[in-house]
């Protein structure tokens, strides 16, 4: 058995890393690896990676620049840990978990990986990091891009491995039901919703927008905005200036995500930065939705637009309203979309596949490493 220990950035579930990460550990073959987690904190993530009886151990990540002393104490303390835990390999999650774990390592010669979840490049920053690990995962092809200069020197260093999505979790046979009950939705009427943290780049404004513009097509659309976040307030705003407060429900954060998705009969992720492979995009699609998503970064690589899902530049209020109202229309057309989109997600991104291909690498890297 391989002790493998994974290090990430938060301490709390603040969005799909961490998600992901706890899908890995939920699904990781134990009998072949022992996995282990440090966090800088003790949050809900902390919490629930205990409650599977992983040990969790809570080690200050300070800025480098802000708290240098501070810096070098914890890389030093990761140390003594990692020979104490006896571990066979790091799997960090975040660019700074892998700063961290990667100069602990290098004294002892632990190969370590760098889970890359991010699309943008942090220029010189991206070389150094990379040069304290064996090996890079990256979410999306798109996310590959972001080391081309690597990949004309060193093919092999990165591999892409999609995130998966839990297709048991995220199930068609799911009810709504109940959510619709809960805000007063008759089951004829028709939702659109999306699900996320409601920040600025994450695109709701432009949600709310197409929702004015489908209400004018279709007066009895409801709309779900599911999450919460710094930009609540302003879509609040937004929705009240367009005089559809009352359409628009602001549900906050849940975490009921596939009942609240199975009570959507259209689902739309809206980001107007490229997603390096949107995690919620999957979990629509595994519960057998149809999806409109941007063009952008790692979406092309699940949603083939017109099959599967929709896809469409960001930033466009007015077609993502006219592409709701088809889908809102053409019920055949919606659940055609939605059975090929979880066919596609049964096929090649389940948590599943996922684990499979990161655990495959984990072997190569320590047999090797023997």
């Amino acid at each position: 058995m391989y002790r493998v220990l994974y290090i990430e950035g938060s301490g709390d579930i603040a969005g799909g890393g961490q998600i992901s990460l706890i899908k890995l550990l939920e699904n990781i073959d134990r009998t072949l690896i022992a996995p282990m987690l440090i966090c800088p904190f003790s949050g809900d993530l902390v919490s629930h990676v205990e409650k599977l009886g992983i040990p969790v151990k809570v080690l200050n990540m300070d800025s480098p620049k802000k708290k240098p002393i501070k810096f070098f104490s914890s890389v030093h303390k990761l140390r003594k840990l990692m020979r104490s835990m006896k571990v066979d390999l790091v799997h960090a999650n975040t660019s700074r978990s892998t700063l961290y774990g990667g100069l602990a390592a290098k004294p002892l010669e632990l190969p370590v990986i760098w889970h890359v979840r991010v699309i943008e490049s942090e220029g010189w920053y991206d070389r150094y990091l990379a040069g304290l690990c064996r090996k890079l995962f990256a979410v999306s092809k798109a996310v590959e891009k972001r080391f081309n200069w690597l990949l004309s020197k060193n093919r092999e260093k990165i591999t892409v491995i999609h995130n998966g999505a839990d297709i048991r979790e995220f199930c068609p046979i799911i009810s709504g039901d109940e959510v619709r009950s809960e805000f007063n939705l008759k089951p004829d009427v028709p939702v659109a919703g999306i699900v996320g943290n409601l920040l600025v780049w994450k695109g709701q404004e432009y949600f709310i927008r197409a929702a004015s513009e489908v209400r004018k097509e279709i007066p009895s659309a409801m709309f779900l905005v599911v999450g919460d976040g710094e930009c609540r307030h302003d879509l609040e705003m937004v929705s009240e200036k367009l005089g559809i407060r009352d359409k628009v429900i602001f549900t906050g954060r849940r975490f009921d995500i596939p009942k609240l998705m199975a009570a959507m009969n259209v689902i739309v992720h809206s980001s107007i930065s490229p997603e390096p492979f949107a995690r919620v995009i999957l979990e629509a699609m595994a519960m057998g939705k149809p999806v409109i998503a941007m063009n952008e970064g790692g979406v092309p690589e699940v949603i083939k637009d017109g099959f599967n899902g929709i896809s469409i530049p960001p930033k466009n209020a007015s077609l993502m309203a006219r592409k709701i109202i088809g889908l809102l229309s053409d019920r055949d057309k919606a659940k055609k979309m939605g059975q090929a989109a979880r066919k596609c997600i049964e096929e090649h991104f389940s948590i599943e596949a996922n684990v499979k291909k990161i655990q495959e690498e984990y072997l190569h890297i320590l047999t090797r490493n023997a």
